[in-house]
Order: structure tokens, then sequence, then C-alpha cells
């Protein structure tokens, strides 16, 4: 299953294309180098914040794990969102119900900015906040200066393989919306193995058996050897972020008249878009880095704005829009009380203890058989 517009091909010029101009304009744009990288301090802002996330966690869930005295360390609600298919089991429930679980909720809400964030600037949420997608970045940056090779697969491969991510999504959303009645999921959401699946993806990490760390050093490797593998050809959460960043109003746009071909876009643009041949860049692979705009020497050829508008968003003004939306989105969950989850102290006591038990298994997505009392 694959959506990306065909951008590498000419079109007319009502669509996307434009054509090549061989009029030179002067160079007036700053040297690129002497530029902040506002993306980079972006995703380092949240990578440091996930890490500081999961350090706290793993204090919290340690603490009941060895039966130390003392209060346990708070448990930080924002390691939900590592739990994807919790928030879009979520954010279903919510819409049937009218009501927010209360087992996830920062899932749900973590989720919920992450699709308002794309449907607004393009996936800002994969270029500008996802941790996973900022290493992802830097595996591939390495990989680049080591063998010195962009990445980019022979195009029927490339189509092949990204369609992967939404055959992946297109499981998750059949089983989650059309496959499972609403009163299942609400069962399933109140189930055990739900009520710790927080715990059981950190165990996934601190318990990892061989066969975990080889598929994971196998990914490591791919995106070693090609660039973003894992975002452009494995994950279901770009695939739908991708998807819904086709309704955003803020998209590259470049100007032909001001373009002086250089390609240098092209060559810089992560995800393999031919932005040269393009008037506005519509891929669902975009994310709007804007490192085609950055590498530009034209400074009117390339910029983030909404159609037929000379309105637009540099660099520093898409970082600091990203960044209110979580911010206020995250805040506003906050002192709602719709972030933090309703799972007491003594119920965590019981149930990391007990985790190893069978009531705590996936069970294939199968709701399991259990009583309130478990």
């Amino acid at each position: 299953m694959h959506t990306e517009q065909n951008t590498d091909i000419p079109r007319p010029m009502s669509e996307s294309a434009a054509p090549r101009t061989t009029r030179r304009r002067s160079w007036t744009r700053r040297d690129p180098g002497t530029r902040i990288d506002w993306r980079f301090w972006s995703q380092t802002f949240w990578a440091a914040i996930t890490i500081w996330i999961g350090w706290e966690f793993w204090r919290f869930v340690h603490h009941f794990e060895t039966a130390a005295a003392g209060n346990a360390a708070g448990r930080p609600p924002g390691a939900e969102s590592f739990l994807p298919i919790s928030g879009l089991m979520g954010l279903r429930n919510w819409i049937a119900s009218g009501v927010l679980n209360h087992i996830h909720p920062a899932a749900t809400i973590v989720l919920g900015l992450a699709l308002l964030s794309s449907v607004l600037l393009k996936k800002s949420f994969c270029g500008w906040v996802c941790p996973i997608g900022f290493l992802s970045e830097a595996v591939g940056t390495a990989g680049r200066k080591v063998h010195r090779w962009k990445g980019l697969l022979p195009r029927s491969l490339d189509r092949t393989l990204r369609s992967i991510k939404y055959l992946l999504l297109a499981f998750f959303v059949w089983a989650i919306w059309f496959a499972m009645p609403a009163r299942e999921l609400a069962l399933f959401i109140e189930s055990p193995y739900n009520r710790v699946a927080d715990i059981k993806m950190l165990h996934f990490f601190t318990r990892a058996d061989s066969t975990t760390i080889w598929i994971l050093l196998s990914l490591v490797a791919l995106g070693f050897v090609v660039s973003g593998f894992w975002c452009r050809f494995l994950c279901p959460y770009g695939a739908l972020t991708g998807l819904v960043s086709f309704l955003a109003p803020w998209k590259i746009t470049r100007r032909a008249a001001s373009c002086i071909d250089c390609d240098k876009c092209n060559r810089a643009c992560p995800a393999h878009i031919p932005v040269a041949q393009l008037y506005r860049v519509r891929s669902d692979e975009c994310n709007g880095c804007l490192a085609c705009v950055a590498v530009c020497p034209s400074a009117e050829a390339l910029e983030l704005s909404l159609p037929r508008s000379r309105a637009r968003l540099t660099a520093r003004s898409m970082m600091i829009a990203v960044t209110a939306l979580f911010v206020i989105g995250i805040g506003l969950a906050m002192t709602t009380g719709h972030w933090q989850n309703n799972i007491t102290t003594d119920e965590y006591t019981r149930r990391i203890h007990e985790i190893d038990n069978p009531k705590y298994s996936h069970n294939r997505g199968q709701v399991p058989v259990y009583t309130p009392s478990d």
C-alpha cells in the first residue's frame, strides 16, 4: 500500500511540477553554515526529555521490583508516548464513548497532538519531535560519512519497502477500528495486560533476549546503510502522520522564477523528494524539516508557505510552532486531569510483583477473560 504522490514524474503546470528556468538570480541567502540549526535543537530538546522520562520510569518500576523502602519515584506519564497502539485504542474509545480512558490517557493525548501537528504543519512530529526519528537520522548520518552513499534504493524496491509501513498501519486500524467491537475495546483497555502495557514496554528493553537484541542491531545496521530505514519503511506511526499530512496547508513551495537550478535541494532532502522539479511538495514523506530551504542559495526560491500566499514559516518559527503545540496541549491535559492515569500505588505494587503471570500476556490482541478483582 503506497500513498505518496508520484512526485518524481513531471506534472502539468496546473499540478505540482514546474518547468526548469535558465535565468540566474543573485545568491542573496546567507551561508547556511552560519545559521542556527533550529531543528537539531528541537530534536535534542525532546530527546533529552525522553531520556529523563525513561530514567524516571525505570526508577519508578525498579522501586516496586526490588521492594525498596520509602516512597516510589513519581511515574512520568510521558512514558506512554511509546505506546502508540494504546494511543490508537484510546482515540477510538474516546470517539465512541466521549470519555478519555483513565488507563493510558497520555498515550492518546500524544497521538492526538502528533496527528494535529501533521494536519497543520506536515509531518512535523516526525521531523521535529520524535526521538526515534532523531536517532534514525543520527545513525544514517554516521553511515553516510563512512560509506559516502545517500542510500537511495532503486525506485521499484523503494516503493515496495515503503508499502510495509502502510500495510502495518492498515492492520492496526482494521484490528482496532473495525474488527474489535466498542465493548470489547473498552474491556481490553481495562484488562490486566493493558494496565501494565507501559511496564511491558520497559521490560522489552531491560529484559531483552538474544532475539530482541539481534533484531535491534539489525535495524541499526540497516539504518546505517539506508538512512532512515525504520522511519521510511517500517514505522506505522509515520505512515499515519504522513497520510494526514496531505491536509496540511503549509507546504514547501518552489518559485521557478527565483530558482537557479543548482539541485542542492534535491541532494539535501532526506526523503529523496525531487524538490527542484515541483511547485509544491505534497509528498507524504515530507516532514517539514526545511533542509531544502536551508541549502538553497536563492533567497526567494524555496519556502514553507501557505498556498497562493507570501506568508511563510522559517525554521525558527517552525520550531516555536511545533514546540508550542505540544507544550500547550500537554499542559492543558495536565491542568484538566487528563494526563495522569488512575492506577494506585497499591495496584502497581501487586501487579509488578506478579507481572510474569499468564494473565498479563498479550493474548494476541484478544480480550482476556478476567474479573474486576484481577
